[in-house]
């Protein structure tokens, strides 16, 4: 019998269960709510797992049940009837990267109020927390710009706590769009998805705000370079409602900071937007809310709201000595509400109701008098509403049974005008709904030795006609140190971002999102193939994974160059083969790993470069990095290096004539980065820390992206494309701070 030596004086249980678990290899579940005010003292002697949990059991008059071999339930004491039959789905990797940071056969599960210090994320930037993981990448330096597997940022699905998000970010996606300072859970996707999420083919990006009705009023608030933000939660009627709100606010308006400066630099390059402060404004903000209330034991129902809003404005005098405005607006919010009811131990049931609206309005004015001007303007809206109803069914300790019904509806239109004092022209207008039917199942079969996964998700489509997305996963644990996955799946997705054809001064958001239709715009389809394996042994660990995808139904119309005027639409399709690799040692107050990911991703179109394929703009092949995180007293340190290869690049001749479609690749991108913190309090109830992050420490300024803009000088350049280019350069060094206390 294994037995460890354990010393407590009036100790949080929480610490102590942490303890147990490192030591034993085990996992407790539990609510977070029992564990107030419980502490736990031992002498010191070495214990058994027996010996301790009854020590615990003694001292806090909870009870521990055990699952299984690895798995306990830590529950009051009249719950233990019910917890037996309870599912849960087993943590493969505790710490994956970093504490807070949790990987099960599924997803990746992300706490980032729990997740130590990241190298150059400053204060738990959700999206930019995901870019530390193997095969996720930015290859534009944005934080919502995420490519996934060869996927490109519209191929991802973000929720929150149910609403879907078309623009989860500030500044352009320089930073997240999701306030830090909320209790809540990311679940990241990337590979056999659960056939109850569709709509992207490339990740979910699952985001959950807490269900938990607090006991006495508290509050979490915080200040960067950038913003100010706080949350606050409090009861209503004590363990029955509650209601969280969380706000936070840019200042960037009124003090432009050293940190807003550089991302102003980074992402109005190649622009006329470069003199912020007085007339000219940039700003951002987001709200959020919800209210929990548990009407029963067995009952929870919650209803949560989301607003999301980035503002610019700018005025600038004109080589004529006209006066140019010109202003943007980006918005996205909606509601949801979630009923979860628990029937008996082996069935339940969740129910969501979700509205979301994204906005996007531009206008560019030039006014030459009082009475003559020229106007351009730009408006992209998405209305989402939509039901879903999931049921869960435990059959016994190795079956458990997802299964469901969802209805989504979808109306999209965009507006492209052109006007002056006389006259208007539309230069592109559609409007386009879609109506979805949805049922999905899913089995999940665990014998502790073999874990396989499988069911289906089917889409009726009201014009598109219907799709069947059989999904797949089988892990063999072959040791308690070695695992091994395998995994197909199908996924499709309707509603895509395409580039705009047509005339936009404002470069930086130059995509519409648009439906699916029969003619030009086809659904996506993708086909995922993943094998990988799992190794931990003695504090190491080695996470690898290789993967192929096919995708049809792909559109473009600029392959990387800006045609504007041009309206000719190209359909192919592409794959991309690559490989994830982790290798991670963690000692007790400190951690390092190195990842490295392979991806080759390429497309052929019918009528370019003779149907052969050529490589994606945003396909970068080799990223490697190298990271440590140290924690001692009060202090936490995390340092990164990280490398890749630059994106390809196609060649102009002496003409100016496009030629060998992505066929040079710009030079390697490397940075390093550090963050850190100082822990000034830190109780249950109280806490108070200051940090910082210096983003590319050393200034290295690499082109990251060549843009080949239209020319249009002369009546045969209708005829004959000639292109002038744009390079586009990476953020130089970034330093950021901020404060956080929590009451």
């Amino acid at each position: 019998m294994e037995r460890y030596q354990f010393y407590y004086s009036s100790t949080e249980l929480e610490k102590v269960l942490l303890d147990i678990e490192k030591k034993f290899s085990v996992k407790f579940s539990y609510v977070d709510e029992i564990l107030k005010n419980k502490q736990v003292s031992l002498f010191k002697r070495k214990y058994s797992l027996e010996e301790i949990s009854s020590e615990i059991e003694n001292q806090t008059q909870l009870k521990i049940i055990k699952i299984d071999n690895r798995f306990y339930s830590l529950v009051k004491n009249e719950e233990e009837k019910t917890i037996k039959t309870t599912y849960i789905e087993e943590v493969l990797i505790e710490g994956f990267l970093a504490q807070g940071i949790n990987k099960t056969s599924e997803k990746f599960t992300i706490y980032p109020q729990k997740v130590e210090t990241l190298p150059g994320v400053t204060d738990a930037d959700v999206l930019l927390a995901l870019q530390q993981l193997p095969g996720v990448k930015s290859p534009n330096e944005t934080a919502s710009g995420l490519h996934v597997r060869g996927g490109t940022s519209d191929q991802n699905l973000v929720l929150w706590d149910g609403i879907r998000l078309y623009h989860p970010g500030h500044l352009f996606g320089m930073i997240s769009g999701i306030n830090p300072s909320i209790s809540q859970s990311v679940n990241f996707y990337n590979k056999a998805v659960n056939p109850k999420f569709g709509e992207r083919i490339s990740s979910i990006i699952d985001i959950k705000s807490s269900d938990k009705i607090t006991d006495d009023f508290q509050g979490n608030a915080g200040i960067n370079a950038l913003n100010v933000d706080v949350d606050i939660k409090a009861p209503i009627v004590k363990n029955k409602l509650g209601i969280q709100i969380a706000a936070r606010k840019s200042f960037t308006e009124w003090l432009q900071s050293a940190t807003f400066n550089q991302l102003e630099d980074k992402v109005f390059q190649n622009t006329i937007f470069n003199d912020f402060g007085n007339q000219n404004k940039f700003q951002f903000q987001d709200f959020s809310t919800k209210l929990n209330f548990k009407p029963s034991e067995n009952s929870t129902i919650s209803l949560s709201g989301i607003y999301i809003d980035n503002d610019l404005k700018y005025s600038n005098k004109t080589h004529n000595n006209s006066t140019e405005n010109q202003q943007m607006n980006i918005s996205n919010y909606g509601f949801s509400i979630n009923w979860n009811q628990k029937y008996s131990s082996k069935f339940n049931q969740k129910v969501l109701f979700f509205y979301s609206n994204y906005d996007f309005d531009y206008e560019r004015k030039e006014q030459f008098s009082t009475s003559e001007f020229e106007a351009y303007k730009k408006i992209n809206r998405i209305t989402d509403s939509g039901f879903e109803a999931n049921f869960n069914y435990l059959m016994n300790s190795k079956f458990n049974l997802d299964f469901g019904y969802q209805l989504f509806g979808n109306d999209v239109s965009h507006l492209f005008n052109s006007f002056n004092q006389d006259i208007g022209v539309v230069l592109s207008l559609k409007q386009a709904y879609n109506i979805n039917h949805v049922g999905y199942s899913y089995l999940k079969f665990d014998n502790k030795k073999w874990m396989i996964n499988s069911g289906f998700r089917y889409s009726n489509f009201r014009e598109n006609g219907s799709i069947l997305e059989p999904r797949v996963l089988v892990q063999r644990r072959f040791s308690k140190e070695f695992i091994w996955q395998i995994s197909y799946e199908k996924r499709s997705q309707i509603l895509s971002q395409i580039r705009e054809n047509t005339i936009n001064d404002l470069s930086l958001e130059n995509y519409v999102w648009a439906l699916s239709d029969k003619s030009n715009y086809p659904i996506q389809k993708a086909n995922h193939f993943n094998s990988g394996i799992i190794y931990k042994k003695n504090d190491w660990l080695l996470d690898l994974d290789i993967y192929h995808k096919q995708i049809d139904g792909i559109t473009s119309s600029t392959f990387g160059f800006s045609n504007q005027n041009v309206t000719t639409i190209y359909k192919g399709n592409g794959f991309t083969n690559g490989l994830d690799f982790l290798l991670q040692k963690t000692g007790k107050t400190w951690s390092t790993w190195m990842t490295y990911t392979f991806q080759d991703s390429q497309n052929r179109f019918e009528t370019i470069n003779n149907h052969n394929y050529f490589q994606i703009n945003s396909n970068v092949k080799h990223a490697l990095s190298l990271s440590f995180n140290k924690k001692w007293q009060h202090y936490s340190l995390a340092v990164g290096w990280f490398l890749h290869t630059g994106k390809p690049y196609s060649l102009l001749d002496e003409n100016e004539e496009a030629i060998a479609l992505n066929s040079r690749t710009l030079a390697a991108y490397h940075r390093f980065d550090i963050s850190g913190f100082y822990q000034f309090l830190n109780k249950k109830d109280k806490n108070f820390k200051v940090g910082f992050s210096i983003y590319n420490c050393y200034n290295n300024r690499t082109i990251i992206s060549k843009e080949f803009e239209r020319k249009f000088s002369d009546f045969g350049d209708f005829n004959t494309p000639r292109y002038d280019v744009r390079n586009y350069y990476s953020l130089g060094i970034t330093p950021n701070v901020f404060v956080r206390m929590s009451f």
